[in-house]
């Protein structure tokens, strides 16, 4: 059956950070008098995000409420301020840098974003997104001004369902009126991207820009979001 809806993960797929995170984690600690380099902070966001998927294997439900979401958020920059031997003023730094990444001036598209929403809209696909993410994500696409592109945007807080379970990516197909073998589904992470729109009756395409899943032949893989078009084309 013909792709219909194209719906898409939001961070590491369609966003960025405009503001590397090691930037905004000195910056919020020199608020506290504490001078710790970006670069040295950078050597260990590698292990922030390892830690991170040691939280969410353990318990994918971090994200199903509001105050959830931001507690992973805070876990991960206490975790980071432990590697950088940061004992003082730890939840007010972890606090200050969550809170920067709430607005939209925060964030940037990956350079093959807009080719690929404009190509998509040419093609008459209905558009959406489905993150786990707190409730300031439809303020930042708002902000960004893509709220007009997505005929849903839907945050894991705001609806109180998260993936990889089906239940959120059902609730965005009935909100774009289409059935689940006519959308497809676009994001960065094996199990609630890939696995999650697999489980919910969807065509899932891992976005591999780092190429670092060369060795998975078990579902559709990209590096560039342009090859959706060359799929949806074939």
């Amino acid at each position: 059956m013909a792709i219909k809806a194209v719906l898409f993960d939001a961070g590491n797929t369609l966003l960025t950070p405009a503001i590397p995170e090691s930037q905004v984690l000195s910056e919020a600690a020199a608020c506290f008098g504490i001078s710790i380099d970006a670069a040295v902070i950078e050597k260990h966001i590698p292990a922030m995000y390892e830690y991170y998927e040691i939280l969410f294997a353990q318990d994918n439900s971090v994200w199903s409420t509001e105050k959830r979401a931001a507690d992973i958020w805070m876990s991960m920059y206490h975790h980071i301020c432990g590697l950088l031997g940061i004992t003082e003023f730890v939840p007010e730094i972890a606090r200050k840098g969550y809170e920067v990444y709430l607005k939209p001036t925060s964030w940037a598209l990956f350079d093959d974003v807009m080719p690929t929403l404009l190509a998509l809209k040419s093609k008459e696909k209905q558009l959406g997104i489905i993150s786990n993410w707190d409730k300031s994500l439809e303020g930042i696409i708002d902000g960004m001004g893509l709220r007009h592109h997505f005929g849903t945007v839907l945050s894991s807080a705001a609806v109180e369902m998260y993936k990889p379970h089906p239940a959120i990516f059902e609730l965005a197909l009935r909100k774009l009126g289409v059935k689940n073998n006519e959308s497809m589904y676009v994001g960065d992470h094996i199990h609630a991207d890939v696995k999650g729109a697999l489980q919910a009756g969807m065509t899932a395409v891992l976005i591999d820009r780092e190429d670092r899943h060369s060795d998975c032949d078990e579902f559709i893989r990209i590096k560039n979001l342009q090859e959706i078009l060359e799929y949806l084309s074939a």
